[in-house]
């Protein structure tokens, strides 16, 4: 083969790549989605030995509580297991709680993962955030008396609740009001008028029995409500599991999450102990006190553990089945050392990674769709190389001040919910952007956006109009048709994107995940949620890919490192904040923020998120030689994960 064979074949088979390479990626992406379904629902499954169902569960006034049901295939109404609802935290939903439900139902318990009033596909309720947390445990009550009632194949002699965070509030309050119904039912019993008098007889304690419906509870990330006062109302086995590191443990009589001297821990421990054997200083970690039979186990657990780190931890797994299998006395259960969630949470991870690989192939191939043809224009040159020191001054001044100026934003900013959204962000209703989480986020992300549209005009205003750059480099011109086409065609690689997490969530009743950074199918209330965050999002991630595709694609960079700065310069303000607080958690026992101290760990999934956001952009950029795609595609994801996965205060329709 002579040269210029050589040279031809080697151009053709480059041509040949060039068309092929959106069809390979978009299989790639697909089979990675399809290996994640079939993996992660065999193994939360238990290879076929657990049925996961949906459940829809109606409570008073039209409101209801939905969750996933793991009922293990054994169970029958000959053969009765015990039962566990699962609550999950503020900022999640009921998915955030497959640990639990997976080494649970694996071991013959069935398990309620559980929607929260406002939360997932829960509806909200009819009464103020405080009242339906002490008066419902936000659901979870109402769920406790379905079970009882309905569920033949459970043992009602061993119900158990546990939850994290949030959750771990709603299994106190669930596990305190049965024992004040047992409470009332032993007073009652002892009155001078009762059948046995002052003697309770067998058949009023039998009474008060049934009404205790709640043999034991688990809270997690939650010990505050821990008091001597609370204590005697809990009448069940039960433990607690609180992170030594837990980043709301300043709140704690002893100011940190040390449990071995907390009172927090003794008014647990002491509430079976007789007077002579009370602890006054300290109680041993992890062992249990008590006996199961007569509902006295306790036991503090106490894991060198951050708040969020709970419900994604083997330590706090194993003194979670530990405790159940305990407290439910249990005949040779799997050892809790034996887990399988955390294989299934990685082929969640692959299923994550295939979604998003989904995007810009889709792109692609969408542009070769004639009525999006004419979106696809040459992509502008790079602007001028950095040969002398004034140009990389103002070139790296400029990405160092747009991450500190992100980092040093977000708690100020963000701390202007209070006036901007004062109603929603003291968990009362609106019609009107009614999350607290995305509320606050969204402030930040605007005032991050306007400063990085101002940083990009005076760079140029200043230095770039004097070097050779030019406004035909930034792809930014657009006329308001094509502008509404790049509209639709964003729309429908997010349908796509999507339809790829509905299919998971229908089929497999699984999601794609990694820790906190979750895809989640979503129902309409939210879409409707969406849609009024967008526009002012929207703010931020156009000033994103103004900054990666008209500001910092350079001249003499390689590619790959051009992109990797700009994915850095996304997330390194995040980043700064999240290494800040949690330093200082490591060192001192205490967060840096204690008031806000939710709030930089809300955005440990932007750090992904927004770094992945610089390569969508770029991508979205060489693909059709504007800024404009990358951005709305970014926007409608980006904040879809959000918005599907907090807290929602809508009114009841």
């Amino acid at each position: 083969m002579t040269e210029q064979s050589r040279s031809s074949h080697t151009a053709e088979r480059s041509k040949s790549t060039q068309k092929t390479w959106p069809i390979r990626l978009l299989c790639i992406s697909l089979i990675l989605v399809l290996i994640s379904c079939i993996g992660a629902s065999l193994l939360q499954t238990d290879f076929g030995n657990v049925e996961i169902t949906k459940i829809k569960v109606p409570t008073d006034n039209g409101k209801w509580i939905s969750g996933n049901l793991f009922r293990p295939k054994s169970a029958s109404a000959e053969n009765k297991v015990p039962l566990v609802i699962t609550s999950h935290g503020y900022l999640n939903n009921n998915q955030m709680q497959d640990i639990t439900a997976i080494e649970l139902s694996r071991r013959g318990i069935a398990v309620i993962a559980m929607d929260a009033y406002y939360h997932g596909d829960s509806s909200p309720s009819n009464y103020s955030y405080n009242d339906t947390t002490i008066a419902e445990g936000m659901g979870m009550i109402p769920l406790v008396e379905f079970a009882y009632s309905n569920l033949d194949y459970i043992d009602n002699t061993k119900i158990g609740v546990t939850g994290h965070s949030m959750g771990g509030s709603n299994t106190w309050n669930t596990a305190r009001y049965y024992g004040r119904q047992y409470n009332e039912a032993i007073a009652a019993a002892q009155a001078p008028g009762s059948d046995g008098g002052a003697e309770i007889t067998a058949a009023e304690q039998a009474a008060a029995d049934a009404v205790n419906k709640v043999a034991a509870a688990f809270p997690v990330s939650q010990i505050r409500a821990s008091t001597q006062e609370s204590m005697q109302e809990i009448h069940c086995n039960f433990g607690s599991n609180f992170g030594f590191f837990d980043e709301g443990a300043y709140r704690c009589v002893n100011g940190d999450g040390d449990l071995h001297d907390a009172p927090e821990a003794m008014y647990i421990i002491n509430s079976v102990l007789p007077d002579n054997q009370k602890m006054d200083s300290t109680v041993e970690i992890g062992k249990m006190y008590g006996n199961p039979d007569n509902g006295t186990l306790r036991v503090v657990y106490n894991p060198k553990e951050i708040h969020p780190w709970q419900h994604f931890s083997v330590q706090s797994s194993r003194h979670m089945t530990d405790f159940f299998t305990a407290a439910f006395q249990m005949e040779n259960p799997i050892p809790s050392a034996n887990q399988t969630w955390l294989l299934k949470e990685l082929f969640n991870l692959l299923g994550l990674i295939g979604s998003f690989l989904l995007i810009v192939p889709a792109a692609v191939l969408l542009l070769k769709v004639p009525v999006f043809a004419s979106l696809k224009t040459p992509v502008p040159q790079k602007l001028p190389a950095l040969t002398d020191k004034k140009s990389k001054l103002f070139f790296w001044g400029s990405w160092v001040f747009s991450w500190v100026i992100s980092w040093l934003s977000f708690i100020p900013i963000g701390k202007l919910d209070q006036y901007v959204f004062p109603a929603v962000t003291d968990r009362g209703v609106s019609s009107w952007f009614p999350q607290p989480t995305t509320n606050f986020i969204l402030l930040w992300a605007v005032f991050n956006g306007i400063v990085g549209i101002l940083l990009f005009w005076l760079t140029y205003r200043f230095r770039g109009s004097k070097n050779g750059i030019s406004p035909e480099m930034w792809g930014i011109k657009i006329s308001v048709r094509e502008f509404l086409k790049t509209f639709v065609l964003a729309s429908c690689i997010f349908t796509a994107f999507y339809a790829l997490v509905m299919f998971a969530d229908y089929f497999f009743h699984t999601d794609f995940r990694i820790w906190t950074l979750d895809i989640r199918a979503f129902t309409a209330d939210k879409l409707y949620v969406a849609f009024q965050y967008w526009p002012l999002f929207f703010i931020f991630y156009a000033a994103n890919s103004i900054a990666v595709n008209s500001a910092n694609r350079i001249e003499g960079q390689k590619e790959w490192f051009n992109l990797l700065i700009c994915g850095l310069g996304n997330s390194l303000g995040v980043i700064i904040l999240n290494l800040i607080q949690y330093g200082t958690v490591f060192l001192t026992g205490v967060p840096h923020w204690q008031a806000h101290w939710l709030r930089p760990l809300v955005i440990v999934p932007l750090i992904i998120q927004l770094f992945a956001a610089a390569y969508i952009s770029r991508y979205l950029f060489k693909a059709t030689g504007k800024v404009w795609l990358g951005a709305m595609v970014n926007t409608m994801i980006i904040v879809m994960m959000g918005v599907a996965n907090t807290a929602t205060f809508l009114p009841l329709k």
